[in-house]
């Protein structure tokens, strides 16, 4: 194995975790409804996306292509990008709820989406 595919796929393995982390850590500050949905759809998209990665690490590790280990790795990547759509059609259903692009959003919401 090459040094440069262990590289990015320790560097990728590390940015998932970190970013399944924040997510789970924000998600707990926030209060039951639609925001704590999507939050939710994101972590477990990304807790998918870094067992793809770390899938793709072992199979980089031991020399595993061709074995059930790549159709594992797909098999977590088609799963999290179904958690990352159902993510995105939440946050498409809450902006149309609130009515961003309404001209009659109070002036301080405005403020804040403008900035």
């Amino acid at each position: 194995m090459q040094l440069e595919y262990f590289t990015l796929a320790l560097g990728g393995m590390i940015i998932a975790f970190a970013s399944t982390y924040f997510l789970a850590t924000s998600n707990t500050n926030f209060t039951r409804g639609q925001l704590r949905k999507i939050t939710s759809y994101f972590i477990y998209g990304a807790l998918l996306f870094y067992a793809m990665m770390t899938t793709q690490f072992i199979i980089e590790i031991f020399n595993l292509y061709g074995t059930f280990f790549e159709i594992l790795k797909f098999i977590f990547l088609y799963f999290a990008l179904i958690f990352f759509l159902l993510a995105s059609y939440e946050i498409w259903e809450m902006s149309k709820a609130l009515g961003f692009a309404s001209k009659h959003v109070p002036k301080k919401l405005r403020k804040i989406l403008e900035s």
